[in-house]
């Protein structure tokens, strides 16, 4: 099958990234907070200076953790109808936003803190859609004491979505915490460790450092089998040298860092390669999502997450802004389509506004409006006998034209693309930001997701008490 690809960089340039990076883990290190995560470090061959918190790794050591690292590994879902297996064969897989503590409010428009309720209504949302292909839990229950507020987002999620979950932890209590309540749901430990009904995003903090708490849950995700995302954010210009390739050998760095790490805690443990990097605004230091830089960063970490073989979180989806109209809700669309020629093989940002500060859930709609229009230009073609069309050139023959044969009428239907209206805003009803507010009117009154069983929902209750008391 045939398939646009976006390729930034040659074998060579590939090979003097790595390479580099390798050099920076041996010779320059990561500094890594936990003292924990040192000592584990340095059981398995790292140079650990105590007094810097520098762990320096060697290149045996990082070769090492790729082999054991699963080149294969499957995002399990509440429903096994909703498991993903990574890599992807096809379009790659999408999801919502993560981890907003404002949205704009969905009845008077106005920016406000995020609610547990809130949560809740983007994860029907994402049940719902079949376009969201899992949920990250894109906002916040700010009105619970923040060292909780990532376990209740888990359990929020876990009750109104089947589809996998894409979470955060902070600690490594959290983490803990997180894993109880996951097994409640599939079972026991054990249950969980064979079906990750959840993965979570630990970010280092660029350029290569690794806080205590953060690299803490690592090692408790790696423990228990739940893949661990460890996403680069580096900021060209500003966390991140002002080149491009530079960029991408810090990005490799980090996620090699963290691989050490995770395979150190549990050989073979599941982790995606990430990276969610763009130019830093010169002007202000903020990231710059909407910058060139972006796509090409998303293409190179794609290609560096081949290179070793492993699964891949590189590129973003969203429009980060309301449109207007149909006309700049499909304009928009091809953006999309630039960052995700990449081909990775999940991607988050539906729903997200402001540089991921703030969500709505209309967006949401508009953003999936806009993946599936973006997906014309994604698709894959065959390119054998019968597509080449060498009898049906012949019939027609110079001159002439296709539109009357057989071969015209047996392939025109999968191979031009004819959805030029909306997939999923409604067709009429006003503006494109009215019709998509009518369709989670819509969604919210009427889909119920599959429920958790009563006694599980009475153990997740008893979890959510107990790990109160633990974190408060």
């Amino acid at each position: 099958m045939a398939f646009g690809h976006l390729t930034l960089l040659s074998d060579d340039e590939l090979e003097r990234i790595h390479e580099t990076s390798l050099k920076i883990l041996e010779e320059i290190g990561i500094k890594v907070l936990s003292k924990k995560v040192q000592g584990l470090l340095a059981e398995n061959g790292a140079e650990v200076d105590a007094a810097r918190s520098i762990v320096k790794i060697p290149s045996s050591l990082v070769e090492e953790a790729v082999k054991k690292a699963p080149k294969e590994i499957v995002l399990c879902g509440r429903n096994s109808k909703f498991d993903l297996k990574l890599p992807v064969k096809d379009f790659t897989f999408i999801a919502t936003s993560g981890y907003s503590s404002f949205m704009r409010d969905f009845k008077t428009g106005e920016k406000r803190m995020t609610r547990s309720s809130d949560l809740r209504d983007f994860a029907i949302l994402a049940d719902y859609l079949n376009s969201a292909d899992f949920f990250d839990a894109i906002v916040a229950p700010t009105e619970l004491p923040p060292p909780v507020q990532t376990v209740h987002s888990l359990a929020i999620s876990l009750e109104h979505t089947e589809k996998h979950v894409l979470n955060r932890a902070l600690n490594e209590k959290q983490a803990k915490w997180q894993i109880k309540l996951a097994s409640a749901v599939v079972g026991d430990e054990e249950k969980l460790r064979k079906n990750p009904i959840f993965c979570s995003t630990n970010c280092p903090v660029s350029p290569l450092l690794f806080e205590e708490g953060s690299s803490e849950a690592m090692v408790e995700w790696a423990m228990a089998g739940i893949p661990v995302v460890p996403m680069s954010m580096a900021l060209c210009g500003s966390t991140a040298p002002a080149t491009i390739a530079g960029t991408l050998t810090i990005i490799n760095a980090e996620n090699l860092g963290a691989l050490v790490i995770v395979e150190c805690a549990s050989s073979g443990a599941p982790i995606v390669y990430c990276a969610e990097s763009s130019s830093a605004d010169m002007r202000t230091g903020a990231i710059n999502y909407k910058a060139p830089e972006f796509p090409l960063i998303a293409a190179g970490a794609t290609q560096l997450a081949r290179l070793h073989k492993l699964p891949c979180y590189t590129t973003g989806i969203g429009m980060d802004e309301t449109p207007n109209d149909w006309k700049s809700l499909t304009e928009a669309s091809k953006r999309f389509v630039l960052v995700q020629l990449s081909r990775g093989d999940i991607s988050a940002g539906l729903g997200a506004l402001e540089d991921a500060e703030s969500a709505a859930l209309e967006q949401v709609i508009l953003d999936v409006e806009a993946w599936e229009q973006a997906k014309a230009y994604l698709r894959r073609f065959k390119v054998n006998e019968e597509t080449l069309g060498f009898d049906a050139i012949n019939k027609v023959g110079p001159g002439g034209n296709f539109l009357g044969i057989k071969h015209t009428l047996e392939h025109f239907q999968q191979e031009i693309w004819l959805k030029k209206e909306a997939a999923i805003l409604p067709s009429t009803g006003g503006s494109v930001v009215k019709r998509a507010k009518r369709k989670v009117r819509q969604i919210l009154s009427s889909h119920v997701p599959v429920q958790l069983d009563e006694e599980v929902k009475r153990e997740i209750s008893q979890i959510l008490r107990n790990c109160k008391k633990d974190l408060l």
